[in-house]
C-alpha cells in the first residue's frame, strides 16, 4: 500500500465473555489518522465505563471502591494502551499504510475486549 493513498477503516470495538461476544460501538472513517484517534478514543471510553474510579461524581460516594483482584485488568490495560504514546504512533503509522490492526484486553473471569480497524477497499471506477 503506497503512503499518501487515502483509505477508509471499518472500526469497531467488541466485548465478551466464555458465552460469546458483542459489538459495543462499530464506525467508519475516512483515513489511518482518523482510525487511530477514534480507537484511543474508543479504548479510553472503555475503561471508563468499565473502572469509573472513586472519584466519579455520579456515584455516591463510597459506592466504588478498589478490588484487587489476579490475572489481567481490561481497564487498566485499555488507559495504558491509550496514553503510550510510542504504541499510538505505531498505531497511526500502520494504518497509514493501510494494515488491519486488532488488539485484545482481558478480564478476570474470562471476559474480554478487543478493538479492530480493517482497511475498506477503495472504490473501484467503475463503482464510482
Amino acid at each position: 500500500m503506497a503512503v499518501g493513498v487515502r483509505l477508509a477503516f471499518a472500526l469497531a470495538s467488541r466485548g465478551g465473555d466464555a458465552s460469546g461476544g458483542w459489538v459495543l460501538a462499530r464506525v467508519r472513517c475516512g483515513e489511518g489518522a482518523e482510525a487511530a484517534e477514534w480507537l484511543r478514543g474508543e479504548a479510553l471510553r472503555l475503561a471508563v465505563r468499565l473502572d469509573p474510579g472513586p472519584c466519579t461524581r455520579w456515584a455516591a460516594p463510597g459506592t466504588l471502591h478498589p478490588v484487587r483482584e489476579p490475572g489481567p485488568d481490561a481497564p487498566t490495560s485499555l488507559r495504558a494502551w491509550a496514553e503510550d504514546r510510542q504504541r499510538q504512533a505505531r498505531v497511526r503509522h500502520l494504518l497509514a499504510h493501510g494494515r488491519a490492526l486488532s488488539f485484545h484486553f482481558p478480564d478476570p473471569g474470562g471476559a474480554w475486549y478487543a478493538l479492530t480497524a480493517a482497511p475498506l477497499a477503495p472504490p473501484t471506477p467503475e463503482s464510482r
